[in-house]
């Protein structure tokens, strides 16, 4: 038997309502060329069960431990379980689109092992936002055209490594796809598919060292679903941000494994800051880990988080180098902020949409304008792409 084209993988715990949301949205796809593994950690799964069972649909393959586990360990098993040639790792409040099947095929055929795409946005009906003006449901931050470029990862995660940046453009397996020979080369190199306590971080580097052709695709393959339980949900909040050993999801020897130059305190920017200097060690490359710039890391966090001021401070005089790259972030920051305002400033998103209220509407709103814009992959040069943007 041919080996399938895509496994869609979807780690889950304790949300229910959102997972059904996903799979309503997921299994409308009339390919049979992919699977889907929904790898489960809820202690008492049997609404989920008797879901899954109403669907009717034989490439839903559940897999439960009912044993809590780490986020990462939970993604770990549903790669084990995955037997497609490429994989696909969205959250349990995402969804897939036509177009995946499509560019997983193009991959194939051109010999590319992982990508990075662009991603609708929706807010699901119970997202919150907190002093700050409503989005809308359905947003595109860039227009699609079909365009496949060849990328240099490891060139694209040192400028990460240099500039304290988040992983959105990294190719990588969740909000991206890699080839599961080349999930397999990381596993063998790091004994896990996700080496970091953030998987979308741990992976993103170890992809990025390990993939021998990447890409970017300007092309909406996923919607990226926001919901009120969304680490997104939590920062419009402000609750993505507490003591590291109070978030159940990371590893129970988090403090141990921290990176004793990342302030031990959880929030979005110093968990990707750990999650990528771990993984390059655990990849090998402690090269490119002590290229890190953690005065930018410094900078950023405490821009972000006022109100950690004193931590902040009582941990960098534990270390002179600590204060020195403090003031060095702060200065570079301000710089940078200063000629962010002076320049003209532009609505963020490419399209808005304020009507959607599900996911699958989102679904099939991301599949209309794809069809409007007539998007049909194809591969680009550098050149090409600089004549684009003249």
């Amino acid at each position: 038997m041919d080996q399938i084209l895509l496994s869609v993988i979807i780690p889950t715990y304790n949300r229910y309502e959102y997972l059904k949301g996903c799979l309503d949205a997921t299994t409308t796809l009339r390919s049979n060329n992919f699977e889907i593994i929904v790898q489960d950690n809820t202690e008492d799964n049997k609404e989920i069960l008797e879901y899954i069972k109403k669907l009717e649909d034989s490439r839903i393959k559940y897999f439960h431990i009912k044993e809590h586990i780490c986020v990462s360990d939970n993604c770990d098993e549903a790669m084990k379980h995955a037997t497609g040639k490429y994989i696909c790792m969205i959250g349990d409040d995402d969804t897939i689109c036509d177009s995946m099947i499509a560019a997983a095929q193009f991959c194939a055929e051109n010999s590319i092992e992982a990508v990075k795409y662009l991603i609708p946005g929706f807010n699901w009906p119970d997202m919150t936002f907190v002093g700050k003006k409503k989005e809308a449901n359905l947003f595109f931050r860039e227009k699609a055209d079909g365009g496949v470029e060849i990328i240099d990862a490891e060139e694209k995660l040192i400028n990460v490594l240099l500039n304290a940046d988040g992983l959105d453009f990294l190719p990588r397996v969740y909000h991206g796809m890699v080839s599961k020979a080349c999930m397999d080369r990381i596993y063998l190199k790091a004994g896990s598919y996700f080496p970091g306590p953030s998987p979308d971080m741990g992976n993103a580097a170890a992809v990025c060292l390990e993939s021998k052709k990447s890409a970017f695709i300007y092309d909406y393959l996923i919607v990226s679903g926001y919901g009120y339980k969304s680490a997104r949900g939590e920062g419009n909040r402000q609750q993505h941000y507490g003591k590291l050993n109070e978030k159940p999801w990371l590893p129970k020897d988090i403090m141990e494994r921290w990176d004793h130059n990342i302030p031990p305190i959880f929030s979005g920017e110093t968990i990707i800051a750990d999650s990528l200097t771990e993984s390059l060690c655990r990849m090998g490359r402690i090269d490119l880990a002590k290229r890190y710039n953690y005065s930018s890391l410094y900078a950023i966090f405490l821009a972000h988080h006022k109100d950690a001021f004193r931590q902040m401070m009582k941990f960098v005089i534990q270390k002179p180098i600590r204060m020195m790259w403090l003031i060095k972030g702060i200065v570079v920051r301000l710089r940078v902020s200063i000629k962010c305002r002076l320049s003209h400033n532009k609505n963020p998103y490419f399209m808005e949409k304020f009507d959607i209220v599900c996911l699958e509407d989102a679904q099939r709103q991301v599949n209309q304008l794809r069809a409007e814009l007539a998007v049909n992959l194809h591969l680009i040069s550098k050149e090409c792409l600089e004549d684009c943007n003249d």
